[in-house]
């Protein structure tokens, strides 16, 4: 009896001293671990608010960003590369360097866990960084869907609905329809 008495506290203790430790080292997600469809608000500086919808293929780590009709870019993420779709031409490009996102900290920065928050119907939680003198913090569920993004107390990117279900292989495809964008001249010499 007293052997189950003195052992019962050890493990509390221990949890309670390895608590902190964990805490420190946890790092959010924020790339989606599931499929998802979500409609942003997007502010750029002296700029009007436009709409944008991303959608995730989470499985294949493929993202496709419709910005309000006028461009749909589909980023690989295993592959780094970008493919730019434009619609008013039928064309595409792709591009072999994925650039890094600005909802996205430099590789190796370490986030700060901030507070907790509802966002488009959602509990996300706020991570922060210092990047070019300015604290960026976005807001993220659990499963990695940025819902808000705000530099230096400034909203550029804000989730209007989330939506969580299967997405469709082909949109994340060049269409059939689509032929290769022209390079401008120059641009493949040295």
């Amino acid at each position: 009896m007293v052997r189950a008495h003195w052992l019962g506290p050890i493990p509390i203790l221990a949890l309670l001293l390895l608590a902190p430790a964990s805490r420190a080292e946890e790092q959010p997600r924020l790339i989606p671990t599931r499929d998802v469809d979500v409609r942003y608000d997007v502010t750029r500086p002296q700029q009007p608010r436009v709409r944008e919808r991303v959608r995730w293929l989470a499985g294949e780590r493929l993202e496709r960003v419709d910005s309000s009709g006028r461009s749909t870019s589909i980023f690989e993420r295993d592959a780094h590369a970008v493919t730019l779709l434009t619609p008013a031409t039928r064309t595409f490009r792709k591009l072999d360097h994925l650039p890094r996102r600005p909802l996205e900290p430099e590789p190796g920065t370490v986030l700060a866990r901030g507070a907790d928050a509802v966002v488009a119907g959602l509990s996300c939680t706020d991570w922060s960084w210092a990047e070019d003198g300015e604290k960026h913090v976005v807001c993220a569920t659990a499963d990695g869907v940025i819902l808000r993004l705000v530099v230096d107390g400034q909203t550029f990117i804000e989730a209007r609905s989330v939506k969580y279900g299967p997405q469709k292989a082909d949109l994340f495809r060049v269409p059939a329809n689509y032929t290769p964008a022209l390079a401008p001249e120059g641009a493949g010499e040295p």
